[in-house]
């Protein structure tokens, strides 16, 4: 049955504390606030029957909207303090990191985790921080209008993934790849060699002179053969067509439930052709908001005072409205009126209004695609935590129960 998982980016604040508290970022009073209440939105999740909960990456948000500079960090203060609530996000930006650097990290959350960790990989898109991050490499965002740019990101993205999964699953990893290289310099002196990694170490990293032939990463992760993956927020079907051939569960962000049933559809024939045994909406996931109150127009009003932020204010710049513009429409998006909330609803991208509203629009959603996760974009803050937390109460209470959606915590074998 679908697992659900929500999506905080964290946010600090809301639009008049951005303002009169600028940068609201680099503030300490609501750096601690928002670690405060994630813990709380988290200990409701876990006791609510939530799967995960996840997080981006982004930098340098001195507005506070993404303050996520290392979502794995979120994943350890959080998960600390849960039970059986899986962490992880959505997703780590590969193509920025140092993959063995990332393998280790990751590997050291899931053992302190015990085996709750999910990790989430994404290429990046907000050129004010990936152009610092990534300028040693030369890479930027991924810009499907600059071939070349967008060329180097997604061979940065699966080299570092490749790496990645080797370094989870072999005692010793050795490549030699475009961009990367284990070792660093094949066949180098080891000092201790002789009677400590010889005897000790793992086999195959030295060879009989006591030079380096590989590396061994260490620790391993809890889980076997590594944590869960995700691809975050997956609308390309070359994206999703990869994710399908690696054992990759690609989030799909789209409203358009005719777009979700053929990207779920190409997912399962790359699968298949790949020799994985699925049904169709396995190792899928797709995203949505919820919003639930008792009446619709209350809930649109939530819609409004709480999702336009992210939305409305931010994502318009880069362009993701275009993906709530309508079959044969035209002009701008929302349409001159309307509001972001109404588009939302419209799209298909929200679920909202009274407890029996939202039922109908997750059936009809599970019904073009029955996604094994399912994930809530939680506008949390702006939304103060407590109504958060009700939200998630009122969606436990009374939508996740009808289609089976609460998580029965399962054994992680390490």
């Amino acid at each position: 049955m679908p697992k659900v998982i929500v999506q905080v980016y964290p946010t600090t604040g809301d639009l008049t504390e951005m303002s009169e508290h600028r940068p609201i970022g680099r503030s300490t009073w609501a750096v601690q606030r928002l670690l405060d209440g994630l813990v709380q939105i988290a200990q409701a999740a876990d006791e609510l029957g939530y799967w995960g909960l996840s997080h981006t990456e982004h930098h340098f948000h001195s507005e506070g909207i993404e303050l996520s500079p290392d979502p794995g960090l979120y994943n350890l203060w959080a998960g600390m303090r849960t039970k059986r609530l899986r962490h992880g996000q959505l997703g780590y930006v590969l193509p920025f990191h140092d993959p063995v650097r990332l393998a280790e990290e990751t590997a050291m959350i899931d053992q302190m985790l015990g085996g709750r960790l999910f990790v989430g990989m994404a290429r990046g898109y907000q050129n004010r921080w990936v152009d610092v991050l990534g300028q040693r490499t030369g890479a930027g965002a991924a810009d499907h209008s600059d071939s070349e740019r967008d060329a180097l990101n997604w061979s940065l993205f699966r080299e570092h993934y490749r790496i990645m999964k080797m370094a989870w699953t072999r005692d010793v990893t050795a490549y030699d790849g475009e961009h990367y290289r284990l070792p660093g310099n094949v066949g180098a002196s080891w000092a201790p060699a002789e009677g400590v990694t010889s005897v000790y170490g793992a086999p195959g990293e030295l060879d009989a002179g006591g030079g380096i032939r590989g590396v061994s990463v260490v620790p391993r992760p809890f889980q076997d053969p590594h944590p869960p993956l995700f691809q975050a927020q997956s609308i390309s079907p070359r994206t999703v067509g990869w994710c399908a051939r690696e054992g990759v569960i690609p989030i799909i962000q789209s409203p358009d439930l005719d777009v979700c049933s053929a990207l779920g559809n190409y997912y399962l024939s790359e699968a298949k052709l790949a020799g994985r045994d699925l049904q169709y909406g396995d190792s899928l996931g797709l995203i949505r908001i919820f919003h639930i109150a008792d009446s619709r127009s209350e809930a649109l009003a939530a819609s409004d005072a709480y999702d336009s932020l992210i939305w409305d204010k931010w994502y318009r710049a880069f362009g993701y409205l275009e993906l709530f513009r309508l079959k044969g429409e035209e002009g701008p998006v929302p349409a001159p009126g309307e509001s972001i909330g109404e588009r939302l609803s419209r799209s298909g991208m929200s679920c909202i209004g009274t407890v029996d509203d939202v039922k109908r629009a997750v059936e009809k959603t599970l019904t073009a695609l029955p996604a094994e996760y399912l994930v809530w974009h939680l506008a949390w803050r702006p939304m103060p935590t407590e109504v958060a937390i009700r939200q998630l109460e009122l969606f436990a209470e009374h939508i996740m129960p009808e289609f089976g959606l609460t998580f029965a915590d399962e054994a992680v074998v390490p």
